[in-house]
């Protein structure tokens, strides 16, 4: 029994082909270089084996069935792999395949499993370059007739009967005859190879059937097959049970900053437990990161075991100067959850009197629950509100910590009237700065807890939900839908490829601008644009289809017809109408500004929603439909949508209630979109960090000066080429499907007759004369009138202004200081720019601070959706739009 000992682990044969086609003989060989490893093992002994083959492109596709057999029959199993391959799809070729994989498992009758082998796949990062061929599925190469007797040597026929023997072969079709259909198996000596049926689409005509094999469907018109179609088995969301009672374990913090020298730091920190309050001043400690040890140590006691310690604003601020103090304080390894940037929940454990006993801290960020700032949930919540605090006055360098003297002057409090300052000043025999900080400190962790425990009983008695549980607002807003909305829907899980396939179909809402200054101008926006067409709009739901081939053409019946409107995603080659004003269809393209999202004119190809497409046609827009995955339409979104906006609609402006409702309604969608593939993060000893990183692929390295290195990497075995090794609870078709179903939504206003479009966000329009009543109104999708602006500028997609009879609006993406309407004006000169003073923060992990520098902000007019337009004067007045050809550039 030398080679059980030999084989007993998981382990795979692969015969490298050297990139050559496979032949009759590499099969032979491979399979006899395999058994030969058995030769001790008894003849009797059974192997359930299948053949499989690994491409160039590190794709990866069953050639055979299971099949179960003697070790004493290799010659038959040989002939039946021959068989197998024969009848496979000749476009397998193409794809160049490289290496024979076997997966069998040996079975002896007496002691049962043996043996076991798996296929251990090579792992690639979804961010590789695609292969070209990743979304085309491969087939069989069997008879494109139902006229069987062409199909090789006829051997036997009756009225309800048939043997064919395959030309070039030793299977035998058997095939039973009915009215109308055939059902075949095609057999090797006893061993069947594969079984289908076939279905004529007209009476009496053989060329033209549906071909049903397996999870396989083939469309043949006049022997030529038109459509290939995979039904893929898929598992479904599955709902949760709500929570039982709720866990007050949980702890505010805040620290407090300032900025010397350029250099933000922490003087203050403190803490609050639902009872006690604790301060730490850094007058008390010889520098920062000796009063943030303390603060830590403070909450490194068991009593405070297994508690969320929330923050405002952790991920993009405080997290800078806790991280290399946390890893400090333990030797066990950190692993925060880090998406986008953002710390979703950062684990600290540690030892408590040894190493048998750990103990853990959860560090979460509580405006990624509620995004609003402090000052404004207070108020919604009705809970005691922020202090008031000269945050410029400690950034003086000359101001001692221990400052004891008169109140700052009235510069330090801008947001205070006159009379407001006077009654505070006269409050006052003396301000010291120490009280007055950790006064301020102290009322805002207690306000966030107040907030949080509000927050907390309101979502556990509306649907009975415990928000510690969920570190965001769209996590949670995915449990509640789980948890009182789902029902029986049948939300597929989407991972690996097919993610990869779909995603292609997911971009954003529409931002363009059209024409660049207009006068008395109708600023409208959409009722809650997303949670309106997740209520009205159908879904993706089911197992998806995998088809190959113009989905459009399909045949029913007794006639060559087309199909009621197939329901899914397709790629398609797509001809814009050359005269549309404004084109709806967006794609992403390589600019010189980066890539883009884009609606151009012209030809190109990409994926889309089945719905978007058919709205695009209503347009004149053209499709070839090469491929895609359909899906049954379910309205899945229905009772949630009309609760929460019940909810809404019915409560008071500003409330909990209220704010709870619009919160929820906006932040479900997203999450069905998470890429399922995402860094991963690890707080390491750098002694241990070589070791790692020659086992991972790494991304980045953050040294943090204390022997710790923060490493983000994505693991060897994280991703295999199709499916990935856990699952998120992802359905990117649904995310796409909402985004894809509001610019359906939002297409038209775009092309209306008489009225000029100057521009557009994802649920807003900017136009010259008001809409048609029918579209207004206060309910859910309709349209609500913001601004009627007696004139407006529009320079860039987020970067706009206008002017009322009442006040001015300017919105500039990424410029915190703010600018005026007639500044913004001046910009539609060509080539003029406006330079902007602003300080800009560069948060350094390594070195627990934030670095704050002057930088000069130059706005000018910066488009790479659209082309810009001039007239004689280098005004800028219009813009057109990019023309593809081939999904090239033609003209920018």
């Amino acid at each position: 029994m030398k080679n059980i000992t030999i084989f007993n682990k998981w382990i795979d044969y692969h015969y490298n082909l050297n990139n050559k086609l496979l032949s009759s003989i590499q099969i032979n060989l491979s399979i006899n270089e395999l058994f030969n490893n058995f030769i001790e093992l008894s003849q009797n002994t059974l192997i359930s084996i299948q053949f499989k083959i690994k491409f160039n492109n590190n794709q990866y596709r069953s050639v055979s069935y299971v099949q179960t057999v003697k070790l004493s029959e290799r010659e038959a199993l040989i002939e039946n792999f021959i068989e197998f391959w024969d009848i496979r799809d000749q476009e397998y070729i193409s794809l160049n395949p490289s290496i024979i994989i076997y997966t069998y498992k040996l079975i002896d009758k007496n002691h049962g499993i043996i043996v076991t082998s798996r296929l251990n796949r090579s792992k690639s990062l979804i961010h590789e370059k695609e292969s070209k061929d990743s979304f085309i599925f491969k087939g069989y190469n069997l008879p494109s007739t139902m006229d069987f007797t062409t199909w090789g040597q006829v051997l036997f026929t009756s009225n309800h009967f048939a043997q064919v023997k395959k030309y070039n072969s030793n299977s035998i079709y058997h095939i039973e005859i009915y009215d109308k259909e055939l059902k075949v198996t095609l057999k090797n000596k006893d061993y069947t190879i594969l079984e289908f049926i076939d279905r004529p689409i007209e009476n009496g005509k053989l060329s033209s059937f549906h071909r049903t094999l397996r999870n396989h469907e083939y469309v043949f018109i006049d022997n030529k097959c038109v459509l290939k179609k995979i039904k893929k088995e898929n598992k479904f969301l599955t709902s949760i049970i709500g929570s039982a009672s709720l866990s007050n374990k949980f702890i505010t913090m805040d620290l407090e900053t300032r900025a010397i020298d350029g250099i933000m730091t922490p003087y203050a920190a403190c803490i609050y437990d639902g009872q006690n309050k604790t301060s730490f001043y850094l007058g008390d400690y010889l520098n920062s990161d000796q009063m943030l040890r303390s603060a830590i140590k403070y909450l490194m006691e068991p009593k405070y075991n297994n508690y969320r310690i929330y923050i405002h604003n952790f991920s993009f601020f405080d997290a800078i100067f806790l991280l290399r103090i946390l890893s400090d304080l333990t030797h066990i390894n950190i692993k925060p959850i880090i998406r986008d940037g953002r710390i979703i929940d950062l684990k600290f454990s540690f030892y408590i009197y040894d190493k048998s006993n750990i103990l853990n801290l959860y560090f979460r960020d509580s405006y990624l629950l509620l995004p609003s700032s402090l000052a404004k949930l207070a108020k919604n919540f009705q809970v005691e509100n922020k202090g008031i605090f000269p945050y410029e006055f400690v950034n003086n360098k000359d101001i001692p910590l221990n400052y004891r003297g008169p109140v700052p002057t009235r510069e330090f409090y801008p947001d205070l009237t006159i009379e407001q300052y006077k009654s505070m000043f006269n409050s006052y025999e003396y301000w010291d700065l120490r009280i007055e900080t950790i006064r301020y400190c102290e009322q805002d962790v207690v306000t966030l807890y107040q907030i949080l425990s509000k927050f907390q009983n309101k979502i556990f008695s509306l649907f009975r939900l415990d928000i510690l549980k969920y570190p965001t607002l769209p996590s949670l807003a995915f449990a509640i839908y789980r948890s009182k909305f789902m029902g029986n829907a049948k939300i597929p899980l989407i991972d690996g490829n097919l993610f990869n396939q779909l995603k292609k179909g997911y971009t954003g809402g529409s931002v363009d601008v059209y024409k660049p200054y207009g006068e008395n101008i109708y600023r409208y926006d959409v009722n809650s644009l997303y949670p309106f067409v997740m209520r009205e709009y159908p879904m993706p739901v089911g197992n998806p289809t995998l088809f190959e081939g113009d989905i459009s053409i399909i045949s029913e019946g007794n006639g060559y017809n087309l199909i009621n409107r197939p329901f899914g995603f397709f790629e398609v080659e797509i001809t814009a109408p050359e005269n549309l004003g404004i084109p709806l269809l967006q794609t992403r393209i390589k600019t010189s500004g980066g890539t883009r999202t884009i609606a151009p004119l012209g030809t190109w190809k990409g994926t889309y929603f089945s719905e978007e497409i058919y709205n695009a046609m209503s347009y004149g827009y053209k499709f070839k439909i090469l491929r895609g995955y359909l899906f049954d339409k379910g309205y899945i979104f229905k009772e949630y949508v009309d609760f929460l906006y019940n909810l809404k609609v019915n409560s008071e402006k500003g409330s909990p209630d209220y704010i709870i409702s619009k919160l929820l309604l906006n932040s479900l969608y997203g999450r069905f979109g998470m890429n399922p593939q995402c860094e991963n993060h690890l707080i390491i000893n750098s002694k241990d960090s070589l070791d790692f990183i020659n086992n991972n692929i790494i991304t980045n390295v953050i040294d943090l000066k204390n022997g710790r290195e923060l490493i983000s990497f994505f693991e060897e075995n994280e991703w295999s080429d199709e499916v990935s090794k856990k699952s998120l609870n992802i359905s990117v078709s649904v995310s796409a499907a909402v985004t894809a179903s509001a610019r359906i939504h939002m297409n038209q206003f775009k092309n209306m007759r008489g009225i000029n479009l100057y521009y557009t966000d994802t649920d807003s329009i900017d136009i010259d004369h008001p809409l048609d009543p029918k579209y207004v109104d206060k309910e859910l999708g309709k349209m609500k009138l913001e601004h009627i602006f007696k004139e407006a500028v529009f320079l860039a997609p987020k970067v706009y202004g206008g002017i009322t009879s009442e006040y001015e609006l300017v919105k500039v993406k990424g410029l915190k200081n703010p600018v005026s309407y007639n500044e913004l004006k001046t910009l539609l000169v060509k080539d003029t720019s406006l330079k902007v003073n602003q300080e800009k923060w560069y948060r350094d992990v390594s070195q627990g601070l934030i670095k704050i520098k002057p930088e000069i902000y130059t706005l000018m007019i910066n488009n790479f959706k659209r082309i810009l337009l001039y007239n004689e004067s280098n005004q800028f007045t219009a813009t057109s739009s990019i023309v593809l050809n081939d999904g090239e550039m033609t003209e920018y």
